[in-house]
């Protein structure tokens, strides 16, 4: 009979999630939108690239405003004060000292020359006023010799004007002056430009003015600021785009990333990023499925060695991330072993083939059961199984573990009988007396050697020491008490009250090997 059998370590399926499966669409709507959008990195880093770039536009958009702003104005104070020297030096200023002693009081020459500077006004569409003021006996006090204006205002002939509030206004009598703003008196909001009058013998006669309204200033400055507008509009929706685009490729690698994460997580390991870029995130996406690949690897190593041990085993000699070493360490532990009563009688009544799918039944079902209470199976000879609780993995109520798993174990015996009594197969060693198959089992505590045990090329793990020879004998001992549960007083001592008030005490025994006396109790 085969010593290591694999009914019950069959391996997990692994249920394919490719990335056309609803598993995959699920689970990637659950994977982006388990996390709060603020919290996610492309959407941060497109905030953050769009954020930074608007604000270096609007920046950009509020500079080349002033700027332009600035050159448009400074053009047109230059323009402006070109205007007026070209019109002082066209005005026949000579004329200007005698009309007060002309008998007309000099009204045809100001009415030629109203004529000639309401034309210049009104060809150009920016001035408004051209006029022609003249000093006074009083400071700050100007007198109007002409005034042409097509919006404004007309002042009358000899209209005094009260310049004290406005300095460029009585600077323009020594040199040509422009208003760095817009000023507002009786005759509007203007921004104004000044030339004084010299006669050819280079005195000024006066001065004469040109004023632009604020509403066409107001104009220039709408049409540069729609201007920029559109222009930081095209630029804004240029930077979503962009900033939607890096989102965008920064999104579709990182939620592969997330979604292989995920399955890797649950043992899904044949899933793969299938990121093909050559960027961080292609030799990111490389990586974790160079790990995916090892992780099944190391999986498949696993649950092929936990064919032969018991999954805790295997867990823990691939935990360290080293090859085993022979040798081993004492311990506390409890050690079970237990087989089929007439065994040899009722393996004659079927086929090798029929024996050891029989056989495989009951080793898978026991080998469960001493693994859902934490035990670790150690062996197989036949129908017997050698288990440990406590190694090797340690675990304080390793003693309780033992007597529960053996109470459980008898009751999926009795399970499997009631199983072959279904399927006729009882009828085989009933034809013999064998009226059903018993379980004997025998426990003992105390202090094991643990460890590997042959050499570096074959080595294979055990706990070795007295313990292990008790609870061989006690397991023995069934047959001679009648009992199917064997243990030692150890055993008893050491494990819940409500487990063993039922104990038979079966008194002091004699143990094959042993000169000692051992007190055995039945369950």
């Amino acid at each position: 009979m085969p010593a290591h059998t694999a009914a019950s370590r069959t391996v997990p399926a692994v249920k394919p999630s490719g990335p056309g499966s609803p598993e995959h669409h699920r689970e990637t709507a659950t994977t982006l939108i388990a996390l709060p959008w603020w919290r996610r990195f492309d959407v941060r880093l497109a905030a953050i690239f769009g954020g930074i770039s608007l604000l270096i536009i609007t920046v950009s958009a509020i500079f080349t405003y002033v700027l332009i702003i600035d050159a448009r104005m400074d053009s047109f104070r230059k323009r402006l004060e070109s205007v007026a020297l070209g019109l002082a030096q066209t005005v026949e200023v000579d004329a200007i000292p005698s009309l007060a002693s002309l008998p007309d009081q000099g009204a045809a020459w100001r009415e030629r020359w109203q004529e000639k500077l309401l034309a210049i006004v009104r060809s150009e569409p920016d001035i408004d006023s051209i006029y022609i003021l003249l000093a006074t006996d009083q400071p700050a006090k100007l007198r109007f010799l002409l005034d042409a204006s097509k919006v404004s205002r007309v002042a009358s002939h000899g209209e005094l004007y009260d310049a004290s509030e406005y300095p460029f206004m009585l600077r323009a009598f020594t040199q040509v002056q422009v208003e760095d703003r817009v000023y507002a008196d009786e005759f509007g909001a203007t921004q104004s430009g000044y030339a004084p009058l010299r006669t050819s013998s280079g005195e000024v006669a006066g001065i004469i003015g040109v004023d632009v309204l604020a509403v066409h200033l107001d104009e220039t400055r709408a049409q540069v600021l729609r201007f920029c507008l559109v222009l930081f509009g095209f630029s804004a929706l240029a930077i979503l785009a962009v900033a939607a685009l890096v989102r965008h490729l920064v999104r579709r690698p990182i939620s592969r990333v997330l979604i292989a994460a995920d399955d890797i997580s649950v043992g899904r390991y044949e899933t793969r990023t299938a990121i093909l870029s050559r960027d961080e995130f292609g030799l990111l996406g490389h990586r974790i499925d160079a790990m995916a690949g090892q992780l099944a690897e190391r999986e498949r190593i696993r649950a092929t060695l936990g064919l032969y041990v018991s999954s805790d085993l295997a867990r823990t000699l691939l935990a360290t991330g080293k090859l085993p070493e022979l040798g081993g360490a004492e311990c506390l532990a409890t050690v079970v072993f237990c087989d089929l009563a007439q065994y040899t009688r009722i393996s004659e009544c079927f086929t090798p083939a029929e024996i050891v799918t029989l056989i495989n039944e009951y080793l898978g079902a026991m080998t469960e059961v001493i693994e859902s209470h934490g035990g670790c199976v150690l062996d197989f000879n036949g129908d017997g199984i050698m288990a440990v609780f406590g190694a090797p993995i340690p675990h304080p109520d390793h003693v309780e573990r033992a007597v529960r798993s053996a109470l459980r174990m008898q009751q999926r015996m009795n399970q499997l009988n009631g199983e072959w009594e279904t399927r006729d197969l009882a009828l085989r060693w009933q034809k013999i007396g064998i009226g059903e198959i018993v379980l004997r089992i025998g426990i003992h505590t105390g202090p094991v050697v643990a460890g590997n045990i042959g050499n570096r090329s074959r080595m294979r793990y055990c706990v070795m020491g007295d313990t292990v020879n008790v609870a061989a004998r006690l397991e023995e001992m069934n047959k001679e008490l009648g009992t199917r549960i064997a243990l030692s007083e150890d055993v008893r001592q050491r494990c819940p009250s409500e487990l063993v008030h039922d104990l038979v005490d079966c008194d002091l025994r004699t143990v094959r090997g042993r000169q000692t006396l051992l007190r055995v109790h039945a369950l």
